[in-house]
């Protein structure tokens, strides 16, 4: 009665004029002006017919909110609270159903218990609102309370008094969601966090493609993979359509589906038994959820190396991509090399296995490192190889190596393009011993050339998770030396049959089933230099965030 008597005073005070001259302050319109507003002269079945419409709208949204408050509810009650806490409260869980004026239905909340039973979910999963309709007894009702003969002024205090007796019990719900939430803050934080995972992983996982492939994991059956990604993916970026963003997202980390990259994976089985027609396919790999609890003791640290000419900042976007889902880890982004990357790899690769003992002594001594993985961009991967036989008192703690369009296999440099000539010119300028090492100029017997002899020292096979991402359109890291393959382009090599051989010799003693290859196709609408001569793609996998957004959340096992 007081409520209805407070809002039976604001609706009868005077209304300012609702013409004021432009660029003046109007006064607050009245709930009658609001509500019935234009209508002047109306009768009272007109009023009615238009309040009705109004229950309909407003009555619908605190339904609503009600309904979507109700089930964030009973799910962190169930998901959130143990069985103790819930006994404790008591009468505190209980969810009452809305109480709606008298002519007005809903469909009925179906919930379970908050004390108990299993719910999952998360708030506001539901996106279509519960219908709301009102019925002759609305009107009766109407009639009953205010008369035959009523003002727009007597109509809308009564409207105003029912929204609010629905708003309070909205009100008082989400004091009982506040008080759930100020006991199990943390619990909902990470229910929270693991719903924000599924949505992010669902959200990227249209741009990846997964492929299985058996055999030879050296000799692909098929040679023209590269080219047929390529079509893969424009058909893909002209019928797809992208899902939502989570809802608590930056969109411009979200590019487009025109402007996002199309990631194709590839995984390895061994070919089917004779006769059986079927492989065993590999184990699920556990724990998809970045948040999912590690099996290990100690910290994990990422050794982020850079590429030709490049610095420590080079892989400071993947490492702060990382960070930002693993706080835990560790990172080192060497820089032992940020001056030398065009001397010898074999000194290169003693300057990094210091630097990273170096760090390992100051910064997880004795049983504190749990895992050592790599990131190598360009020849970074190279650097990476030369340097694990100097760390082989750490070989036990390997656990993934992922190279961004390294060139493992080194260049073919029989085909004549602008970038070769380039890096012809180059390397007899500069001097660069790198370069030679690359192009196995380095020796007049290719079997005596440094790349001959890193593909003999063992390297892949301490790691639990082998990762190659290449790109067909980067051409400063031929596609089939990326992925460590003899593939479409072994026609353009000049030693051929060392080449296969070195293939061999980096493969022998891995188990396909531990070997990811990534590749990745890049949308490139500029055409220019870069574009040209395949610079953009190589940078593009230190530039693009998406491309490591992609793989970091729907391959959080590579990192955990």
């Amino acid at each position: 009665g007081g409520v209805a008597a407070g809002t039976r005073g604001a609706v009868d005070g005077s209304a300012a004029a609702a013409t004021a001259p432009l660029g003046q302050p109007t006064s607050a319109l009245t709930c009658a002006e609001r509500y019935f507003k234009g209508v002047e002269g109306l009768g009272s079945e007109g009023l009615l017919d238009i309040a009705e419409g109004l229950y309909q709208t407003h009555m619908g949204a605190l339904a609503d909110s009600y309904a979507r408050q109700s089930e964030w509810f009973q799910t962190i009650c169930s998901r959130c609270l143990t069985q103790s806490q819930r006994e404790a409260m008591d009468d505190a869980l209980d969810l009452p159903d809305l109480c709606l004026p008298g002519g007005i239905e809903t469909a009925p909340l179906q919930h379970p218990s908050a004390r108990g039973g299993n719910s999952s979910g998360s708030f506001g999963s539901s996106t279509e609102r519960r219908p709301v309709q009102t019925t002759g007894a609305l009107r009766r009702g109407l009639i009953k309370r205010l008369g035959q003969d009523f003002t727009a002024k007597q109509l809308a205090a009564y409207l105003s008094y029912d929204f609010n007796q629905v708003a309070c019990q909205v009100v008082e719900l989400w004091q009982k969601v506040l008080n759930v939430m100020s006991i199990a803050c943390k619990e909902i934080v990470a229910f929270l966090r693991v719903s924000w995972e599924e949505a992010i992983i669902d959200h990227w996982s249209t741009t990846v493609l997964h492929e299985v492939v058996f055999g030879d994991i050296a000799c692909p059956e098929d040679q023209s993979i590269g080219d047929l990604h390529d079509i893969a993916a424009l058909r893909l970026r002209r019928t797809t359509t992208a899902k939502p963003p989570p809802k608590v997202e930056h969109l411009s980390l979200l590019p487009s589906l025109e402007e996002r990259p199309i990631m194709f994976e590839q995984r390895y089985m061994p070919k089917p038994p004779a006769g059986s027609g079927y492989a065993e396919l590999p184990p699920l790999l556990d724990g998809r959820l970045p948040s999912a609890p590690k099996n290990y003791r100690g910290v994990h640290l990422f050794v982020l190396v850079h590429g030709f000419q490049g610095n420590s900042f080079d892989m400071r976007l993947m490492k702060n991509n990382i960070a930002l889902l693993y706080p835990d880890a560790v990172f080192l982004c060497s820089n032992s090399n940020e001056d030398n990357t065009e001397g010898d790899f074999a000194e290169m690769g003693i300057r990094l296995a210091q630097e990273v003992v170096n760090y390992i002594c100051d910064w997880c001594p004795g049983s504190t490192l749990g895992r050592l993985s790599f990131l190598a961009h360009s020849i970074g991967g190279l650097i990476v190889r030369s340097a694990l036989p100097l760390l082989h008192e750490y070989t036990s703690k390997m656990f993934t190596f992922l190279t961004f369009s390294s060139p493992h296999a080194g260049y073919f440099l029989k085909n004549i393009s602008l970038f070769h000539m380039g890096l012809k010119v180059l390397q007899s300028w500069r001097k660069s011993m790198c370069l030679a090492q690359l192009s196995m100029a380095d020796a007049a017997d290719p079997r005596e050339t440094f790349m001959y002899k890193l593909s003999k020292i063992a390297g892949f096979e301490h790691f639990e998770n082998i990762v190659l991402m290449s790109c067909p359109s980067d051409q400063y890291s031929p596609f089939d030396s990326a992925r460590v393959e003899i593939g479409g382009m072994l026609d353009k090599h000049s030693h051929k049959d060392v080449y296969c051989t070195m293939v061999r010799n980096i493969w022998e003693h891995v188990e396909p089933r531990k070997v990811f290859r990534f590749d990745v196709n890049f949308h490139i609408p500029e055409n220019n230099l870069d574009s040209f001569i395949g610079r953009t793609a190589h940078i593009l996998f230190l530039e693009n965030q998406a491309i490591m957004k992609m793989i970091i959340h729907n391959y959080s096992f590579l990192f955990r």
